[in-house]
């Protein structure tokens, strides 16, 4: 039950930092990061841009038992490319998170933006696969 709460976890997460790097590639036209913080709708996961280059994710909102740390960038037509860098959190999620999504995961999302809300798609990569249904979706920023 606990590995199925941090592969959920790890899922949204991941959905969150991609929500995070398409925001950027909207922002990289004006040459600086987005700043904000974004909540996937009907879920739990957080993105929040660190700086220029790195996001995290909290797959449970405000809960910080597990973050993924990530650097990313943006390329054409919305892609975000994105690589895990990073784990925070306890240590025994953070063991559990390392097993389905290895430092040095790399993974690419389409990441759109319309007012106060992006949308994640076309989640790619290798190990990310089952993360699909947890990532992609519609995201609302924070305020």
């Amino acid at each position: 039950m606990m590995r199925t709460k941090v592969l959920l976890s790890s899922l949204a997460l991941v959905s969150a930092f991609f929500t995070l790097a398409t925001v950027s590639a909207f922002a990289d036209d004006k040459k600086s990061a987005l700043p904000g913080v974004w909540v996937m709708k009907e879920g739990e996961p957080k993105i929040e841009f660190a700086d220029k280059k790195v996001v995290k994710i909290f797959p449970h909102g405000d809960n910080k038992s597990i973050v993924v740390v990530c650097e990313y960038a943006v390329k054409k037509d919305h892609l975000v490319q994105a690589k895990i860098t990073d784990f925070e959190g306890t240590d025994e999620a953070k063991k559990m998170v390392k097993e389905l999504l290895p430092l040095g995961t790399e993974f690419s999302f389409h990441w759109k933006v319309k007012n106060d809300t992006a949308k994640l798609e076309d989640l790619k990569g290798d190990k990310v696969e089952h993360m699909k249904s947890h990532l992609e979706g519609e995201y609302n920023q924070k305020k």
